[in-house]
């Protein structure tokens, strides 16, 4: 989710529910990183965790789905494996590292659905090439690690950004174009129900959710002989 100012506690401890992606082994299974795993548990990918809120909540929610958050800003790693552990959230676990590398690291298939609620906004115009979204690289990633028929949903207030996450994702054959369904723990009238956008709705700022689907193999390569 989107930042805010953090302060780390000092005791804070990520405590077997905060990894770094440089000490896993690949291929990173998602389910090594929790203990006594159901082999049939969904897994759900956050990327850009911040503080872990969406982690905590759904998490409580959902104990039958596990919960994998990613985020490269140590200091919010921290403080998000310092909450699901003092928490004692057996179904969520957040890995620091690079979005498109730790998804890079997972198996084909392996991820039941994405979110990208509030990715931060990049005011400069000169960096708004290294937005994560809209990279290619990012989006096949997210592609190959999608199991068929799993969602990618995204939510931001900034409206630049959501016509670029539009386009991106118009572009990608194997990204089909779904209803979005917020998650378990907004709201009614919530797309994301974190506390950005409850802020930024009184600020009366516009909220703008996209969703696509992975789709088949066999549609992909049914597509490929129609073109």
């Amino acid at each position: 989710m989107g930042r805010s100012h953090v302060r780390t506690r000092r005791d804070a401890d990520p405590g077997g529910y905060g990894f770094d992606l440089e000490g896993l082994e690949a291929p990173c299974d998602p389910r090594r990183l929790f203990d006594r795993t159901p082999s049939e548990a969904p897994v759900e990918v956050e990327i850009g965790s911040g503080k872990g809120s969406f982690l905590v909540a759904e998490s409580e929610l959902r104990p039958d789905t596990l919960f994998v958050g990613v985020e490269r800003a140590r200091r919010y790693w921290l403080y998000a494996a310092d909450r699901l552990r003092r928490r004692g959230r057996p179904n969520a676990r957040i890995v620091r590292g690079d979005a498109r590398e730790v998804l890079e690291a997972m198996p084909e298939g392996s991820v039941a659905g994405l979110h990208m609620y509030f990715p931060d906004p990049w005011p400069k115009r000169r960096h708004a090439h290294r937005r994560l979204l809209i990279q290619p690289e990012f989006l096949t990633a997210c592609e190959r690690v999608l199991a068929a028929g799993a969602p990618f949903r995204v939510v931001t207030d900034d409206p630049g950004y959501f016509d670029q996450i539009e386009a991106a994702l118009a572009a990608r054959p194997k990204l089909v174009r779904s209803r979005y369904e917020p998650p378990a723990s907004a709201n009614e009238g919530e797309l994301a129900g974190s506390n950005f956008e409850r802020k930024y709705r009184l600020e009366g700022r516009r909220i703008q959710a996209a969703a696509v689907v992975r789709s088949a193999d066999e549609d992909d390569a049914l597509a490929n002989e129609q073109a």
